[in-house]
């Protein structure tokens, strides 16, 4: 561990906002750690995942209770398309009652709600609550952990593979889930992203089932650090003290990742240490709204002429001290053939950080045009003949 660096980012990952991958580009300095109070630690831009700062970042850890947040990731897409509601019913199985560790004491037999047992296995880090909605969700917990593993293979998180759905060891000092902090920075900012989770991981405490019983949060940080509203805890003998925390301040939300802190304290004020100096070193630059014209001009061949917006909002985050030398590189065609439909890419628009590609968006077609004589399915080109055929 001595000779482990901390990387701090002094440029963008090479990366799209929806990258699944992270890669600072190059760092400001590289500095020898001095004996750190965590065995790894990541923090990166929510939005694109730049890497702001990483520690050991790529080491192999257990997750811990942390497995619950692609647990829950799974449950809530599952939700969103349709499949469950989080209303449904979901009955306490034998199993699940007799699930160890962090508990409600559920009994078998009883009946909840779907997302009332989501909640407790967010806030409170439920075991029995992970188990239930993991047998409801895939019709067996064996059948969940294949649904987490291969919903962290899309996401591209090749380092990680879950053998549980809570993070519960089989027996103590033998974690068998494995990840690193890229790939759990990964599935947060999955979870950010497309469900609303959040509401339940930014609470200090909720009622479970209508007063059945109060979910304390285990996250310390929330209500005590400005903006945090998530993410999740994690403890075992062999893991030590984790957490996966997220907060936002103004435009910017940035996910910081601590593995293996010595105490439930350190844990906290590590990730807070770490969040406050990326919202006091760095600022998100909005350079693009959605659907705001570029000022380039495309003509289409026998055609209009057309001028391309972005397809979705461009903000970039970086230095404070380097917002200024941010700027923005048009890589769209001057012509082309039609046709053309509405919302078809004509190029992309970068946006460069000292010199650097660190994020792009595309440049599409606000309308569409279909030339003269141009059957469907049939390609147009303005320079070939006239066709002699009356």
């Amino acid at each position: 561990m001595l000779g482990a660096a901390i990387v701090f980012a002094s440029s963008p990952a090479g990366a799209t906002a929806q990258s699944r991958r992270h890669r600072p580009v190059h760092a400001r300095h590289t500095a020898a750690a001095a004996a750190p109070m965590y065995k790894g630690a990541l923090l990166e831009d929510a939005d694109s995942g730049r890497v702001l700062m990483a520690y050991n970042a790529d080491m192999e850890w257990p997750p811990a209770s942390m497995a619950k947040m692609m647990d829950l990731l799974v449950a809530q897409e599952q939700i969103n398309a349709g499949r469950f509601s989080g209303n449904d019913p979901v009955r306490i199985s034998e199993r699940s009652a007799h699930t160890g560790g962090t508990h409600l004491g559920l009994r078998e037999g009883d009946v909840y709600p779907l997302r009332e047992l989501m909640k407790a296995a967010l806030v409170k880090s439920a075991n029995d609550a992970a188990v239930a909605v993991a047998e409801k969700i895939g019709g067996s917990v064996e059948a969940m952990v294949r649904m987490m593993n291969a919903r962290a293979q899309e996401l591209g998180m090749t380092h990680t593979l879950y053998q549980t759905v809570d993070g519960l060891p089989p027996r103590p000092g033998h974690d068998v889930d494995r990840t690193t902090a890229y790939d759990l920075a990964t599935v947060a900012r999955a979870i950010i992203r497309e469900t609303n989770l959040l509401m339940w991981s930014g609470q200090e405490k909720m009622d479970f089932d209508n007063g059945v019983a109060i979910l304390n949060n285990t996250n310390h940080l929330i209500g005590h650090y400005e903006g945090c509203d998530g993410l999740k805890t994690g403890f075992t003998y062999q893991a030590g003290f984790n957490v996966t925390t997220t907060a936002k301040r103004g435009d910017m939300r940035l996910v910081a990742v601590i593995l293996g802190a010595p105490s439930n304290p350190q844990r906290f004020a590590q990730a807070a240490k770490l969040m406050t100096w990326g919202f006091d070193e760095f600022t998100s630059v909005s350079l693009l709204r959605s659907g705001q014209p570029i000022p380039v001009q495309v003509q289409v061949h026998q055609g209009p002429t057309i001028q391309p917006v972005a397809a979705s909002e461009l903000k970039l985050v970086v230095r404070k001290s380097d917002a200024a030398g941010v700027r923005l590189v048009y890589d769209v065609a001057p012509s082309i053939d039609g046709p053309v439909t509405t919302g078809e890419p004509l190029g992309r628009v970068i946006a460069q950080d000292e010199g650097q590609a660190a994020t792009e968006v595309m440049a599409i077609s606000p309308i569409a045009f279909t030339p003269p004589h141009t059957f469907a399915g049939e390609a147009y080109n303005a320079a070939a003949p006239p066709s002699n055929s009356q």
